[in-house]
């Protein structure tokens, strides 16, 4: 059945006190503790959190300047006028509409300048994202400008000599155990005050340090003057979705048709009977010691514009549908893409960019090649969509990714006994970081070489 839905449902939820203390040692506003307030949804497809409200379109932070003075943003980021703008992103991975660090950078420095000194009661950041970039890691400082020995920073390393400045807060919203969705993080003062501030600090630091693509997705940073309860926030937009799972209640999956609503009827006929029976079925052929797969996947349509030409891709456990590119494959690729992209939710690869034990990566090839397989060779063998000539094959490379890729597992897969179990030891390697070139010698008796000249010439 399909529903028009207002998604607010958190996952988890905590708080604890951060004591405000200025880096020089001396207090210079009067400011009680800050009382820090965290709340995290691992799976909604709005913003929408139990205690702290939706984004302000009218807050202070609004007629401030915003200012990255150390640090460089992404080139997909949409700037650090994102962060008060008094919007949010449509979805979970959005980088125009969010702002964020440049690949690699470990962390960096954003400046509010509000122009004037006020009485800030509180300061609220949103971030959304479907993987490691959702979580908020950052120290907060405040100052008016007018203390003993102000100094503004030029760099990271001036922190360590920052004088004139007020410490609100440390905060740090990662979950264990947990990534992507929403966060949202509230200081306000024990006391009604934060402290009266001109200028705020934001020590942003990667989520991740060991993942180059660890930066925080942030989405807004609200400054309160005066009661929270005067703003106006932002406003959700309906959301139509069919939701369904599986008979044993073990997966729940819900598809987003809010911009493709002449998209249902297939999705509710044709796309739903292959997840419920092939996401199971993919867990299956994919399992690994401990692991637990993602037990509510969602699907969402986009238009192509917002998708760049992408016919689907998958972050986290949000597959991402191109709008367009499906009208045109009811009858032809759309299901099956789907499948490939399951399968993608169930790998769930160390991040890009993260070294694996050995020094090694997941070669891309691989990454693509493990569900082409399953799509062409194992859900719709019949369609020859990955077959090659023998001619071909012999002017082909194994690691050419997707399809081809797809052809070289599916002949090694053939060519070893039946109970070898190729293809689940090859992508838990790759799920549990210990891939290697040498694997395919330890599981085959031939080198990965060796095995690609041979499916070459046969």
């Amino acid at each position: 059945m399909w529903r028009v839905v207002m998604r607010r449902e958190t996952l988890f939820l905590y708080c604890w006190l951060a004591v405000s203390l200025p880096t020089n040692g001396q207090q210079t506003v009067e400011a009680g503790k800050a009382v820090v307030l965290v709340e995290a949804d691992s799976a909604g497809g709005r913003f929408g959190f139990l205690r702290i409200p939706l984004p302000a379109v009218n807050d202070t932070g609004r007629g401030g300047l915003w200012r990255l003075v150390a640090g460089h943003a992404d080139a997909n980021s949409g700037g650090v006028g994102c962060l008060s703008d008094g919007r949010i992103p449509l979805h979970a991975d959005d980088p125009g509409s969010n702002f964020f660090l440049t690949a690699g950078m470990a962390d960096g420095l954003l400046a509010l300048d509000l122009q004037k000194s006020v009485s800030i009661s509180e300061v609220v950041s949103y971030s959304w994202h479907a993987g490691g970039r959702a979580a908020q890691v950052y120290t907060l400082y405040g100052a008016t400008g007018d203390e003993s020995g102000f100094t503004f920073p030029e760099s990271v390393a001036d922190l360590r000599g920052l004088t004139g400045w007020t410490q609100i807060a440390v905060v740090d919203s990662r979950q264990r155990g947990t990534q992507g969705g929403q966060h949202a993080v509230r200081l306000a003062g024990e006391n009604g005050l934060l402290g009266n501030f001109r200028h705020l600090l934001f020590h942003v630091r990667s989520a991740d340090p060991g993942d180059r693509f660890g930066q925080t997705f942030f989405s807004e940073i609200d400054v309160v003057t005066g009661s929270p309860a005067e703003l106006r926030r932002v406003e959700l937009p309906a959301v139509r979705e069919l939701s369904f799972g599986t008979a044993d209640n073990r997966y729940e999956f819900s598809v987003e048709t809010t911009q493709a609503q002449e998209l249902e009827e297939w999705t509710e006929l044709e796309l739903k009977p292959v997840i419920v029976e092939w996401y199971p079925r993919i867990v299956r052929m994919l399992p690994g010691a401990g692991f637990e797969p993602p037990r509510r996947v969602r699907f969402r349509y986009l238009p192509d514009a917002e998708m760049q030409g992408v016919p689907a891709y998958a972050a986290g456990s949000v597959i991402s549908l191109n709008r367009e590119w499906f009208r045109g494959e009811l009858q032809g690729e759309a299901r099956g893409c789907v499948v490939h992209e399951m399968v993608h939710v169930v790998q769930q690869y160390p991040a890009r960019g993260r070294r694996l034990r050995d020094g090694a990566a997941v070669p891309g090839w691989l990454v693509e090649g493990i569900p082409d397989y399953i799509r062409w060779f194992v859900y719709e063998p019949k369609s020859g969509g990955a077959s090659l000539s023998a001619e071909r094959r012999r002017v082909s490379q194994h690691d050419a990714s997707y399809r081809v890729s797809a052809n070289f597992l599916d002949w090694v897969i053939r060519s070893q006994p039946a109970d070898a179990g190729i293809l689940w030891q090859l992508n838990a390697a790759a799920r549990e970081g210990r891939y290697s070139p040498e694997l395919w010698q330890t599981l085959t008796g031939k080198s990965e070489q060796q095995l690609a000249e041979a499916w070459r010439t046969e």
